[in-house]
């Protein structure tokens, strides 16, 4: 027993150095310091490892966030201040942490030692001011590769020259400059990955000219946005806050590559509006049956906080659906208020007649998969599962979630209903998730 102990101490000592910085590297850096005891070989191993990765896992928990913030950055502070070797990700992300002039310090620090991964999230102790300003040292640190910042004011300074190898970006609750996406992002030339979480302080105005763009998601409000030059961008999320705006259709045409869309009920509703005008007649009229741009390549389509209560949504919806005829992937999230809830019953919905009257019989010809998200049960649901069986004939899973405490009564009268339909495709299978289950 002794030698098979010794034995496999031994093949721990003599593993080569490499092997054992991959190994630490995929540690908790609370775990990579503990292994300093495994023998004289490890016990320096962890002070050279590459990333540094400080988050809840590494914070314990405690209802005294100033004593823990305290503690949390002489961790910081000492674990830097032994490190030895290049650091290429820092992050440093703990629920309830506050700007200091210390993370001003580290921030600094890292410019310093060619950091190509970092993310600070931590709140801003004014939150009237807007957030904590990022160090102009960070414009400096050109090896970045990705950068993830929460509740800072993000200014380049005028000397700023670019991110030149810049890949992925991420601001969340950042107050941005007048003109960010004009002035900045022709500075990151490389930037395949973009996503703006509910900024401020930027014109209402996105113009995007990113080459290599392959990825964007945008939550915040925008009059107008205009992809100008974004010839690789596949897949796109638009959640925008409730504003008027200019004629979304021609959006479109410039996203030659979008594979997947994700889009809420205000962009859906700016689709329709188009010329502005909000009164029903000029929606009706305005939204087409088809885009102008069939979009060929989108395969994955994901609506959410639909409304199926009037004539305007339920024609955007149809509208997208036609002008998608490769789509394998569908989900629907209904905006779950129980006020929405209109009962099954025997009628023919609006929904239904539009996509029987408008020819839809072949436009979800390649779709794989339905998915219902915040189901009410209502009749317009059941009219689009019985259209999904009826006319796609390699549709795999239909997927239904309800919405929390769904009445068992009309739950059980809904999946009875379902379970009636006529499928289309032989491997047509219907799945229903309750909230507890995922």
């Amino acid at each position: 027993m002794k030698r098979v102990c010794e034995s496999s101490a031994d093949r721990i000592t003599d593993l080569p150095a490499d092997v054992i910085q991959r190994i630490l590297v995929f540690l908790p850096i609370k775990d990579a310091a503990k292994t300093s005891i495994l023998s004289r070989k490890w016990r320096h191993q962890w002070l050279s490892i590459p990333q540094l990765v400080f988050d809840n896992g590494f914070a314990q928990l405690k209802s005294d966030f100033e004593a823990r913030s305290k503690l949390i950055m002489l961790s910081v502070y000492r674990t830097l201040l032994v490190h030895d070797g290049p650091i290429t990700k820092f992050e440093l992300s703990v629920l309830g942490l506050e700007f200091c002039d210390e993370i001003e310090h580290i921030v600094r620090y890292l410019s310093s030692k060619g950091v190509q991964d970092l993310k600070l999230s931590c709140s801003s102790p004014n939150p009237s001011t807007g957030g904590y300003k990022i160090h102009t040292s960070l414009f400096s640190a050109l090896n970045l590769k990705s950068l993830n910042l929460n509740s800072c004011v993000f200014t380049p300074p005028t000397w700023f020259v670019g991110f030149s190898k810049l890949t992925n970006l991420k601001l969340v609750d950042a107050a941005l400059p007048d003109g960010f996406f004009v002035d900045f992002l022709p500075k990151c030339p490389m930037l395949e990955c973009l996503e703006v979480i509910e900024c401020s302080g930027h014109s209402d105005k996105l113009e995007i000219a990113a080459p290599f763009l392959k990825s964007f998601n945008l939550e915040a409000y925008f009059m107008e946005i205009c992809f100008k030059h974004a010839p690789l961008l596949s897949v796109v999320a638009l959640h925008l806050s409730e504003a008027d705006t200019p004629d979304m259709v021609p959006l479109f045409a410039s996203l030659p590559a979008l594979q997947e869309f994700h889009v809420n009920y205000d962009f859906l509703r700016f689709l329709a509006h188009g010329d502005g005008e909000t009164t029903d007649s000029s929606l009706l009229k305005h939204v087409p049956a088809r885009l102008p741009t069939t979009l060929h390549q989108l395969t994955v389509l994901h609506m959410t906080d639909l409304v199926f209560d009037n004539s305007e949504m339920e024609r955007v919806f149809v509208c997208l659906i036609m002008s998608s005829p490769n789509l394998r992937s569908l989900t629907v999230q209904r905006f779950s208020i129980e006020e929405y809830y209109q009962p099954a019953n025997d009628e023919v919905s609006s929904i239904r007649r539009l996509l029987e009257a408008e020819d839809c019989l072949a436009c979800l010809q390649h779709l794989r998969e339905f998915t219902i998200l915040q189901s009410l049960g209502a009749q317009v649901e059941m009219d689009l599962v019985r259209f999904v069986l009826a006319t796609a004939p390699l549709v795999r899973f239909i997927h239904i979630m309800p919405i929390h405490n769904f009445d068992p009564k009309r739950e059980k009268d809904f999946m009875r209903e379902l379970m009636r339909y006529k499928r289309v495709s032989k491997e047509a299978e219907i799945i229903y998730n309750r909230v507890d289950e995922y």
